[in-house]
């Protein structure tokens, strides 16, 4: 856990992520396999925004962590270290920071400079100022910031999860048993649709081909999370 107060990380990094992984481009981060169809990898030095809170920002961090890239949660304290290691995230390359203060900013500027993805919830609407210093940082130091619940202007690609179904409910009861949702990714060129299990039965994430799926009985349509 990272401790705020200290504002000093050292450089977590060593050989470039991703580096050795096959057919992956030179610059990127691995993601995973789902999600391929939603974009290639994470681009070095870049930024991503995700409309939701939720598991959608901690598989992008699994794919990362898996490829063996250093990877921060700032201002997340519900995604703790079960719920990641649920989603597939690597915790011997997570850090956590779940409260980051006043002073966020520097935090994730700080972090920035030592680990290869930083997944931020602003605490507060950030300032023009704020946007535009931590995307020269994500892109000076060849990181990946990743903005969840929050706008942020200037990503380069962003994520949001269209429309959301839960399986396993009957008629008021059973279990949920997985989530079906159709995530749309927005950037440069055509935007991109992909229905995915977030999280599947089994807890994994992975893709969900609708026409192919034996539709449960019992299938109810819940608010929106990402």
């Amino acid at each position: 856990m990272f401790d705020s107060g200290d504002m000093t990380v050292p450089a977590l990094r060593d050989s470039p992520a991703g580096s050795g992984s096959p057919g992956l481009e030179v610059g990127l981060l691995p993601v995973l396999p789902a999600l391929r169809g939603l974009l290639p990898g994470l681009r070095r030095g870049q930024v991503v925004s995700v409309d939701k809170v939720g598991a959608l920002s901690t598989a992008l961090v699994a794919g990362a962590s898996e490829g063996g890239a250093w990877c921060a949660m700032v201002g997340l304290p519900e995604c703790g270290v079960l719920a990641a290691a649920g989603s597939g995230v690597s915790l011997d390359r997570l850090m956590l920071v779940d409260e980051p203060g006043e002073r966020w900013a520097e935090v994730v500027a700080i972090l920035l400079g030592a680990v290869e993805v930083v997944v931020l919830r602003p605490p507060a609407r950030p300032s023009v100022t704020e946007v535009r210093r931590l995307t020269a940082f994500a892109r000076q130091h060849d990181a990946v910031l990743v903005v969840t619940g929050a706008s942020w202007e200037g990503a380069q690609v962003r994520l949001r999860v269209a429309s959301s179904v839960w399986t396993g409910l009957g008629d008021g009861h059973g279990h949920l048993r997985g989530r079906r949702v159709r995530v749309v990714a927005e950037g440069k060129g055509r935007p991109r649709a992909e229905w995915l299990w977030l999280p599947g039965p089994d807890g994994e994430v992975a893709e969900a081909d609708l026409a192919g799926l034996d539709t449960p009985a019992a299938e109810a349509e819940l608010p929106v999370a990402g």
